[in-house]
């Protein structure tokens, strides 16, 4: 059958208690592909403007906009060093594919998958991961990030507050040898069912570098590195059961505070940050648009749909915080109600989104850009070919990946998407993150290779 993939996001991390089951919130996998249709999106078709369509096509000077600043005062970070993109997230997978066979200790979470995206594309940008890792931190893992030229000065241990000798000292921030580490600070909570921290649970004010020895009694004071089973069914539906212990300081590793990040890493051009819609990181979101008054590039994507109504204030300042949101379909239609996909996007960029991408699966993509006057939406087809999807896991987190460095090498939007359609469909080709570096000349070949052929059936909607 014809190479199959969802470029959805991570899934939802909303579980109270260990070997807890989240059920995917994306639509199965079809057993066939259904074609390259966009559904029942507009009629009306506009052909590129063969003046400005190229291979690559840049924007004019007129359409190259910086992002808008949120009306912040805050001062600028210094000039120096800074990272074109810093991503967030660390989870190590442990897959499970429907006919039983498994592949453990796979890097996996939102942060190395974007990475990945992001590296394929041939402007070879620099990209950091801040995140909370453990002193089991897999050697193959760290390899991985290493090899793919991905910064690591942004991975921290956690401290596990439990390993305290008092509660007093678990509900504090404590500073060690100049590093202060983060705390999981509600014990209680812990035994909670149904409780979620996602959205901040935990604070810090600096990481413990992971290269730092640790002596057997120190590494049992830390929290362990994520970890997870990710099991498919032959329909392609996916679920993801947590191995570590759920906590406030879990939340805090996947997502760490503003003022834990290195200093080029707050300096950074671009961010990529996932998020649950109905409790999304807004101090994060925040802290990150005032990193420079607002002079900088972020995405965020949803990874799961609203089981509840957002509403629209939440919504608004979601949305109107970035640059670029991209949910999948179904993460859309639990926002902003059921549509075609131009009206979703339509609606979301209404809450204040600037650049709305809807990632469709093997559908492709349709993505709005309202910086420029009059708007425009184009559709991008899915890269599809003839072989078997070996794993769907972090297939949209590469999209989003390659479509923010095509935007950050002055491409439109339409080039972007072709990018991250590109990008995802190599990653749906591997089981867990490819073990081809990004940066290799034939991953990046074949990458613009996809684009290419994907560029010359893309057209404008609207």
């Amino acid at each position: 059958s014809r190479l199959r993939f969802l470029a959805g996001g991570a899934m939802s991390l909303a579980v109270a208690t260990p070997g807890g089951v989240v059920p995917s919130r994306r639509g199965k996998l079809p057993s066939r592909c259904r074609g390259r249709g966009t559904g029942d999106v507009a009629t009306h078709v506009l052909l590129p403007d063969a003046k400005c369509w190229g291979p690559f096509p840049r924007r004019s000077a007129r359409h190259r906009r910086r992002p808008v600043a949120a009306g912040s005062s805050a001062p600028l970070v210094s000039d120096e060093p800074r990272l074109d993109l810093v991503v967030f997230t660390v989870i190590v997978d442990d897959l499970v594919f429907p006919d039983g066979t498994t592949s453990m200790g796979v890097l996996g979470g939102g942060g190395p998958q974007t990475a990945f995206g992001f590296r394929t594309h041939f402007g070879n940008f620099s990209v950091g991961i801040a995140a909370g890792v453990g002193p089991d931190f897999p050697e193959q893992c760290a390899d991985w990030l290493d090899t793919n030229g991905v910064d690591t000065e942004g991975l921290a241990l956690v401290l596990d507050a439990d390993t305290t000798e008092s509660e007093e000292s678990a509900s504090t921030e404590k500073e060690k040898g100049g590093v202060a580490l983060v705390l999981d600070t509600d014990k209680q909570e812990k035994e909670k069912k149904g409780v979620s921290w996602e959205g901040g649970g935990a604070s810090a004010s600096s990481f413990r570098r992971r290269g730092e020895t640790l002596d057997d009694d120190d590494s049992k004071r830390y929290l362990p590195t994520p970890r997870a089973w990710q099991i498919t069914e032959h329909d392609g539906a996916r679920t993801q059961v947590w191995r570590t212990r759920p906590s406030p300081g879990l939340y805090a590793m996947l997502r760490p505070p503003f003022s834990t990040l290195p200093a080029k890493y707050k300096n950074a051009k671009a961010f990529h940050v996932g998020v649950h819609p109905e409790r999304p990181d807004l101090d994060l979101l925040l802290a990150l648009r005032n990193s420079r008054g607002g002079e900088i590039l972020i995405s965020v994507e949803p990874f799961t749909s609203a089981l509840n109504p957002v509403s629209n204030e939440l919504l608004t300042q979601l949305c109107s915080v970035c640059d670029v949101f991209s949910p999948n379909e179904l993460e859309a239609v639990s926002l902003v109600g059921s549509g075609n996909p131009v009206e979703l996007c339509e609606r979301l960029a209404a809450f204040g989104a600037k650049i709305v991408c809807l990632r469709r699966g093997e559908l492709g993509a349709v993505v709005l850009d309202t910086r420029i006057s009059p708007n425009e939406t184009w559709s991008v087809p899915a890269y599809l070919r003839d072989s078997e999807t070996s794993d769907v896991t972090g297939c949209g987190n590469a999209f989003c990946g390659a479509f923010l460095a095509s935007l950050l090498h002055g491409e439109g939007v339409a080039a972007a998407a072709c990018w991250g359609s590109a990008a995802a469909s190599v990653m749906a080709e591997n089981a867990g993150v490819p073990t081809v570096p990004a940066g290799d000349a034939q991953t990046r070949n074949e990458v613009q290779k996809r684009c290419e052929a994907l560029l010359v059936k893309t057209k404008r909607i609207k």
